[in-house]
Parts: structure tokens; C-alpha cells; sequence
């Protein structure tokens, strides 16, 4: 398995161009890049983004997706078609970058009102988004955002086999939050996983850098590792999760010694 950081570790602190000087610092030679804003999709922008990303690898991108992902299913003709040229730009940012995958959280939920989902006509259009993403070299990887519609397993149950090209990103901390285990989201999204977030929860439920919290690591990797060897994990946490970048760069290395005894 790979292990890798994600810049949006740096958001508040880091302008994203200057996150991969921090990450070659750090010993780091894998991300996923968090894509902030709209001016950042533009090529202009990412091609001096792909000058300064080196020799560390791009995993997979991440865009701002509350701002336009959910417009990309609106039924609503010119709202859905101007969100579907902002997704394209992404995908674009992600074939310039060398990415495979794009993170993607999709629409959200509304407060105290249960999903209430056609899924054929999601899945028809989640297809589409797929196909437009292929053409770039792109899969997207739903993630389980508890705040979005993938905040449940039946979520996926249902939707995974109406999307065979669909890719899934696993998130520890936002299974945590949505109140199930992550290894049972695992089970739930099986060989789609193509990304692993990580980050560790406290006893208050705040969230913390990876082995600072409660949640057992060393089992969610030997599990992981018995059936997907090749997985990438990325630790993403907030920047008030850890102090300095040498903080940061520890826990990667303790992650990465942690990834490679599991699976010896």
C-alpha cells in the first residue's frame, strides 16, 4: 500500500502551489490535491501547479464540490450545464496534474429530511458525469461524506451497481461522524475502493492526526491490506490538528511504518 498527504492538510495555511514544497520537505511522494477554488480549475493555473508539483505523484484530485457538484444533478437546464463546465475543468486539472481519480462528494443533504431517492435517474446521470470524466483519463471516487448523500451504506448498496464505472473514496473520519464503522464501509464498497482518507478521532469526537485518537488503525490496515495490497491512504486532517510541519511530517512517518509492519 501507498501512503501519502493530502494538501488539504495545508488549507489556512499554504497557498496549494506552495504545498508541494512542503510535502517534498516532509519525505512526502504522493497527494491529492485539493483544488480550492474556482480560479484554480483554470489551465493557466494548473499548468504552473504541475510545474511545481516535481516528482511527487498526484493520487487524485479534490475540488470545492459544495459550490457547483450539487448544480451537476439540478434539474434546471443552464444551472446543471454551467456546473458541468466547471466538472470538466476539474477533470481537466486532474489529466494535468497525473491524477486517476477525483473525489467527489455530490449533492447534499438537506437538515432533518430523509433521502428520498430515484435512484435510476441519480445513477443515469452519475453515468453521465463518469463518462464525461473518462474521456479526460479520470474515474470519479464517491466519497462518504456524512453530510451528502453518501453518509449511509444503502447509499451505496444501491447505487454501486447502477454505476459500474463508479470508483468510491473511504473516509475514517467521516464514517466516524456518520456513526458506522469504517471497515464495515469497506465491506459495503469492496473492490470500488480506489482512495483511503485517514484521521484519527479523540474521546470528544474531534478529529486529530492518526494514532493521537481512538480509532485502531493497526486493525483497519491489516484488513485493508489482506484484500486491496495496492491501496493508497492519505492522511487528511485539518491544519489545527497539528502543531508544525515537523508534527505533520512524524505522523507520516509513523503511518507509513505502520502501513509497512501490517503488512509484513
Amino acid at each position: 500500500m501507498k501512503t501519502g498527504v493530502s494538501t488539504a492538510c495545508f488549507f489556512g495555511r499554504e497557498q496549494i502551489e506552495d504545498s508541494f514544497d512542503v510535502l517534498r520537505r516532509m519525505g512526502v511522494d504522493v497527494t491529492e490535491v485539493f483544488l480550492n477554488t474556482f480560479s484554480e480549475y483554470e489551465k493557466d493555473f494548473v499548468e504552473q501547479l504541475a510545474a511545481r508539483r516535481g516528482g511527487i505523484g498526484v493520487h487524485s484530485v479534490h475540488a470545492h464540490g459544495t459550490c457547483f457538484e450539487p448544480e451537476l444533478f439540478s434539474s434546471h437546464d443552464r444551472i446543471r450545464e454551467d456546473a458541468e463546465e466547471i466538472f470538466k475543468k476539474v477533470c481537466a486539472a486532474g489529466f494535468m496534474l497525473g491524477a486517476k481519480y477525483y473525489t467527489f462528494h455530490g449533492p447534499f443533504l438537506k437538515v432533518d429530511r430523509p433521502l428520498n431517492l430515484d435512484y435510476l435517474h441519480f445513477s443515469a446521470r452519475l453515468n453521465q458525469l463518469c463518462e464525461i470524466a473518462s474521456r479526460y483519463g479520470i474515474k470519479i471516487a464517491y466519497e462518504n461524506v456524512c453530510w451528502a448523500y453518501g453518509n449511509n451504506l444503502e447509499f451505496f448498496k444501491t447505487l454501486l451497481p447502477l454505476c459500474p464505472e463508479l470508483k468510491t473514496t473511504l473516509d475514517v473520519k467521516q464514517a466516524i461522524y456518520s456513526g458506522i464503522d469504517p471497515l464495515k464501509v469497506l465491506d459495503v464498497m469492496g473492490s470500488r475502493v480506489a482512495t483511503v482518507h485517514i484521521c484519527d478521532m479523540d474521546a470528544k469526537n474531534h478529529p486529530c492526526l492518526p494514532g493521537n485518537g481512538r480509532y485502531p488503525f493497526a486493525k483497519f490496515f491489516k484488513t485493508l491490506a489482506a484484500d486491496y495490497p495496492d491501496m493508497t491512504v492519505l492522511i487528511e486532517v485539518y491544519k489545527d490538528c497539528y502543531g508544525d510541519y515537523d508534527e505533520l511530517a512524524e505522523n507520516y512517518r509513523y503511518v507509513s511504518d505502520l502501513v509497512k509492519n501490517t503488512i509484513k
